[in-house]
């Protein structure tokens, strides 16, 4: 069952939600729905998760294609409460640059938002990761060939989530059924106003000094993450 909603931490407007209100929105949803959602790790959650029984997965992606993502939805999203400080730069080189960075508090002046920096903002979802109920799956092996991937290690991905949903098909079947090319991208929330699911993206849209900006707050992550082996990229 395809449930058409989203549970968040955070509204568009920027107000975060409360546990109760996550509780609600994912009891809502009918049993053996796909739930979409942008859940940080915390314990509140994991128990909420826990009482419904959920099949947990995690999906990361290089946070340099990430940071590019987050900029162009933003720009493209009038309701997301960031979106008239972007709409006031006068490029997306500087777009770029915030969602790197982040937003500080009162920037630019009498501003009441705020953004953390991508380092800071990736590191409360990081959890996921190693959380034993969960499935982490890098986005880089889940798109495939149409994104610019691996086929074949889109469809050995395909076989390892079906398998965390106790689900037995034939590799002849997920192949037929999964391939990257049957795939629908206009289903993706934010396949069009973000990245459009390529890999590498980023390459296209960094400049030095977003570079050096990114190393000094999420370098690390990158590491952490085996996108790269040391800073030097």
């Amino acid at each position: 069952t395809k449930w058409n909603d989203i549970v968040a931490v955070q509204a568009l407007c920027g107000i975060m939600n409360t546990a109760s209100h996550i509780r609600w929105k994912i009891g809502s949803a009918p049993d053996g729905s796909i739930v979409r959602s942008h859940l940080m790790y915390a314990d509140e959650i994991r128990s909420i998760l826990a009482k419904e029984s959920c099949k947990q997965f995690f999906i990361y992606r290089d946070l340099r294609d990430v940071a590019v993502s987050h900029a162009r939805w933003v720009v493209k999203e009038p309701e997301f409460f960031l979106h008239k400080i972007y709409a006031q730069m006068p490029s997306f080189n500087e777009q770029l640059m915030s969602s790197i960075q982040g937003v500080p508090m009162g920037t630019p002046f009498g501003s009441n938002v705020s953004q953390a920096n991508i380092g800071q903002d990736f590191a409360r979802w990081a959890g996921w990761i190693k959380d034993s109920n969960t499935l982490a799956i890098r986005f880089e092996d889940l798109v495939g060939e149409r994104g610019g991937g691996d086929e074949g290690k889109r469809l050995y991905i395909i076989s390892k989530i079906l398998e965390h949903l106790n689900i037995n098909i034939a590799p002849s079947e997920i192949k037929a059924r999964f391939s990257s090319q049957a795939m629908n991208p206009d289903e993706s929330h934010t396949f069009v106003k973000g990245g459009k699911g390529n890999i590498g993206g980023w390459k296209k849209f960094f400049n030095e000094k977003h570079t050096e900006a990114f190393k000094k707050v999420a370098g690390h992550h990158l590491i952490e993450l085996g996108y790269e082996s040391d800073l030097n990229w």
